[in-house]
């Protein structure tokens, strides 16, 4: 291999690896409520606006969805340069949690981008060898020779934009939820937010 060709193996090594902690994806913010069911049930709303849920534990205040396809691919690496970056899929991790009197929300998005192609090549090459742009956490699908219909996905980082703007989806809703207990039945949360947003622009806040 050329040494240009390791050096960029080794950088996507680094990055693929590195994705496997998951604790390096989270992002993290406080809600403002001190009620943990309302702060569950308002990243449970903000979720599935977003993909189907795969797993909601109230009694561990975790919440994940289903690997979600996305609209368009991500760019970043050479296969996706060179136009055969696959597809591209997130899933959402989400986790309610209390410290003191503070209710803390965590929230990490997964991006994977579809390998089956090249682990099918490797299992019918019988080789290990790889591309300079495909992870070596690449696995086998089968024995050399054998083909399969199952994908290969395999983790490439962490979207902590799109985290973040999960996390202020979720305190929005918190806060219109808070509202809505405070406010008469006739008068719609979304108004008062709005209103409330006004008074502080014009006060300076």
């Amino acid at each position: 291999m050329k040494p240009l060709g390791l050096n960029l193996l080794i950088v996507l090594v680094v990055a693929a690896g590195g994705c496997g902690a998951s604790a390096r994806g989270w992002e993290q913010s406080d809600l403002p409520t001190h009620d943990r069911e309302k702060a569950f049930e308002a990243a449970r709303k903000v979720l599935r606006q977003h993909a189907e849920l795969a797993e909601s534990n109230w009694a561990r205040g975790e919440i994940r969805t289903r690997p979600q396809l996305l609209d368009r691919q991500r760019t970043g690496t050479l296969a996706d340069v060179r136009g055969a970056g696959g597809r591209w899929r997130s899933t959402v991790s989400c986790a309610i949690e209390r410290d003191g009197m503070t209710i803390v929300a965590r929230v990490a998005v997964l991006m994977e981008r579809e390998a089956t192609a090249a682990a099918q090549a490797m299992a019918e090459t019988g080789t290990d060898d790889r591309a300079s742009d495909v992870p070596r956490s690449v696995p086998r699908i089968a024995e050399p020779g054998a083909k399969s219909d199952r994908e290969v996905w395999v983790e490439v980082g962490y979207d902590r934009p799109m985290a973040r703007e999960l996390l202020a989806e979720i305190a929005q809703e918190v806060q219109k939820s808070e509202m809505r207990e405070a406010l008469p039945p006739d008068q719609p949360p979304d108004q008062v937010l709005e209103e409330s947003r006004r008074i502080g622009v014009e006060q300076g806040f």
